[in-house]
């Protein structure tokens, strides 16, 4: 037998071939993927495999793609799944130009690996799933993300620009203010985006994200970059924005004082942000103090808003403007009911009531405003309900629910996990539940997993799982729906008729 004495050249031997054949042979699970990158050829996956990734994933030269051979729909895709507790980025773009991801599954393991283990004391900024920017033209298209262990799902730095981010699904974002879409053994607060971008001149559009906790969509800054088509839905989890237009980066600052920030060509149109099942606190903020009252006197300059839609039943607050100038936000609408007051209780200085169009007009300055806007009363500072309300016994915030807010939660619940709505007795116990603190959404949708009904249709599904069975639930809905249409169709019609197959998948 030919004893093989040193590994490295064969790997190297496989990277030289697979590089003399142009990559056309599409790798296996257990192959060294970094190896192919480090050639310079596209790592090419096979349709349907698992790929375990212990260590990050670097693009090495522009213009190279990961993608999966010959993929059409989501089940087709090949799954980069992390199984190392210490990495939280799959892969890694920055600074490469020209690189594509392109059907592929990127899983971040939270709900196997949980958080990266840090003490609770210590602060730390986790990076995204994905790790792009500081370069030119990178495009991610036709992927699915799920179960994100850092701040974002995915992430476009600033420097370079001009990326391209569409046709993608997220499916779950981090943990909100509720604790729902915990691990059941990671600590408090571990918020995170669907899509964070601070690259200018990109495109975002057409992608569907679902139960961010964060943000659904954020441009920091990003001048010159659009964000059209998109759904952001919260079905399960909070999200304390929907898309944001928020942050006053220094890199963008237009003055010396760091005072002006630039927003000129940032656009956020034709969006349709959905409150569903769980509140989206403030569904499209312009300006830093709605967000961080600290942040007050920091103006944003240019930008705008528009053919918008806000949708649901659980809205904190809608479209809401403060310290701007030169922004144009016109043409939306909202369908949504509001209900989720900021601050918890009796506090000494209440902000505005919830509301769908809200200003404030001493820091709005040269502005064209749709005329559903009205001024702000008291103050619109703040607007997230996350403070001052008790909290568990590990650490999440017990805040009360709005009247309309607390129907959806449990309606929601009945959708997602029984296909069907609740009954009148199911209700009124469910709205007990909540606003008693004895359950939060999640630990709504467990009660139901462990019914005779729930059972009937699914099987024994350990209350564990529950991330584990909505991810594949959501999954399956949206990847039928793409294979039947043959190609992604718009994300507000997929999201659609994703929650319309929900009401009826189990009967």
């Amino acid at each position: 037998m030919l004893k093989i004495r040193n590994m490295k050249y064969v790997v190297l031997g496989v990277a030289f071939a697979m590089f003399s054949l142009g990559c056309s042979v599409a790798v296996r699970p257990g192959d060294d993927l970094q190896a192919v990158l480090d050639t310079g050829n596209d790592l090419v996956l096979r349709p349907g495999c698992v790929y375990e990734i212990s260590n990050t994933l670097h693009y090495k030269k522009p213009g190279q793609k990961i993608y999966t051979k010959d993929a059409r729909f989501p089940s087709e895709y090949a799954t980069l799944r992390l199984v190392n507790k210490e990495e939280v980025t799959l892969i890694n773009a920055w600074p490469v130009e020209r690189v594509v991801l392109e059907h592929v599954i990127c899983d971040g393991n939270r709900y196997e690996l949980s958080v990266r283990p840090y003490p609770a004391s210590v602060k730390v900024h986790q990076p995204g799933i994905l790790n792009f920017g500081g370069s030119q033209g990178q495009v991610v298209r036709e992927c699915v993300f799920m179960n994100a262990r850092g701040f974002s799902n995915i992430v476009f730095h600033k420097g370079g620009g001009d990326h391209l981010v569409e046709n993608n699904l997220v499916l779950g974002a981090g943990v909100d203010a509720r604790g729902n879409g915990r691990a059941m053994n990671e600590p408090p607060r571990r918020w995170s985006d669907g899509i964070s971008c601070g690259a200018p001149n990109s495109m975002i559009r057409n992608n569907l994200v679902i139960d961010p906790t964060d943000v659904g969509i954020v441009l920091y800054c990003a001048p010159g970059s659009v964000v059209e088509n998109n759904v952001v839905a919260s079905v399960s989890r909070e999200s304390l924005g929907g898309v944001n237009l928020v942050d006053a980066f220094d890199h963008y600052a237009l003055n010396d004082e760091k005072t002006l920030f630039d927003y000129r060509g940032s656009t956020v149109r034709d969006n349709y942000i959905d409150a569903f099942g769980a509140r989206i606190h403030i569904g499209i903020p312009v300006g830093c103090v709605p967000w961080v009252a600290h942040w007050r006197g920091k103006i944003l300059k240019g930008g705008e808003v528009s053919g918008n839609t806000i949708a649901g039943g659980a809205g904190g607050y809608g479209f809401v403007a403060h310290g701007i100038t030169d922004w144009k936000i016109t043409g939306n609408k909202s369908i949504a009911t509001y209900s989720g007051l900021a601050e918890y209780g009796d506090h000494k200085n209440p902000p505005d009531d919830p509301a769908a169009f809200l200003y404030d007009a001493a820091t709005v300055k040269n502005c064209e405003l749709q005329p559903e806007f009205v001024k702000s009363k008291r103050h619109i500072e703040h607007l997230l309900r996350t403070h001052h309300a008790p909290q568990d016994e590990l650490g999440y915030q017990m805040h009360d629910y709005g009247d309309a807010e607390v129907k959806v939660v449990v309606e929601s619940a009945y959708i997602e996990m029984l296909g069907r709505t609740a009954k009148k007795a199911e209700m009124d116990e469910g709205i007990s539940l909540l606003r008693n603190r004895k359950l939060n959404a999640d630990g709504l949708r467990r009660r139901i997993m462990s019914s005779t009904e729930f059972k009937s249709c699914f099987g024994d599904v350990p209350s564990e799982e529950l991330h584990a069975f909505r991810v594949k639930r959501w999954f399956d809905v949206c990847n039928e729906l793409i294979r039947k249409k043959g190609e992604m169709p718009s994300a507000v019609e997929l999201y659609k008729e994703a929650i319309a197959s929900l009401r009826i998948e189990s009967k």
